[in-house]
């Protein structure tokens, strides 16, 4: 019968795996998944998972089984508070918490909308230092040593796999930065005034008063800044340095 259990539980987190290594697979559709097959046995009416943040709070990642409005509606949650979720971070340990106690134990879930109205088990993983997932059940699983180490590797490969998405974010925002510093490069030192002239807020021909210039000399050089920073024009400039 162990051996039987613990093939299952293998077996869900194997397929979640591949599901975690396929192109394009983004964290709510993890969520999904989670729902629809790894705990679909467990009948789960939510899914959601957070992540901790720098500044010591739980923000939201993703979702299934909870409307945008209610998501968004909940925000980002202090460390500081007493509830579900903070207590499985701070204390590194799975919550597993029944409808009947909630009110007492967790005041705090009376003021959150949304919360299903009817539901058996709240069960709260936390893979730190990364975040938690949590799981809103109509049935109330015995939380043995098997289960949940199969709840903490669940939890462990969806932070692997939210931890890449930002590693690919971050990424492309580092590129992205690159390749405008690199544009910025390619001035010249005159076009570098020149620019910063026109971010000052100085017409061409108070530059050319300034710097000693023709005003058609700085009217070209200014063409010519527009091409390389790839902008249509004074106003498109200002906007993207903040002026």
């Amino acid at each position: 019968m162990y051996l039987n259990r613990l093939s299952l539980l293998l077996g869900h987190a194997d397929k979640l795996a591949k599901l975690l290594i396929s192109p394009g697979t983004s964290v709510s559709d993890v969520s999904k998944f989670l729902a629809l097959d790894t705990f679909a046995e467990y009948k789960p009416s939510a899914v959601h998972v957070y992540l901790v943040t720098d500044d010591g709070y739980l923000a939201p990642a993703a979702y299934f089984g909870l409307t945008k409005e209610t998501a968004n509606s909940w925000g980002n949650i202090p460390l500081s508070l007493d509830a579900p979720l903070t207590d499985a971070v701070k204390s590194n340990e799975i919550i597993q918490l029944k409808q009947s106690e909630a009110a007492q134990r967790y005041p705090i879930l009376q003021t959150y909308e949304g919360v299903p109205e009817k539901w058996e088990t709240y069960l709260v993983t936390p893979v730190i230092p990364h975040g938690v997932f949590a799981l809103t059940l109509h049935s109330s699983p015995e939380v043995d040593q098997e289960f949940e180490t199969f709840l903490r590797t669940i939890g462990t490969l969806i932070m692997l796999h939210q931890l890449r998405q930002l590693a690919r974010v971050q990424s492309f925002e580092l590129k992205s930065k690159q390749k405008r510093e690199s544009k910025h490069g390619a001035l010249t030192t005159r076009q570098l005034l020149i620019r910063r002239l026109i971010e000052k807020g100085n017409t061409n021909a108070e530059i050319a008063d300034q710097i000693g210039y023709s005003e058609s000399l700085v009217r070209h050089e200014t063409m010519e800044i527009y091409a390389v920073l790839n902008v249509s024009g004074r106003k498109e400039l200002l906007d993207n340095s903040g002026g």
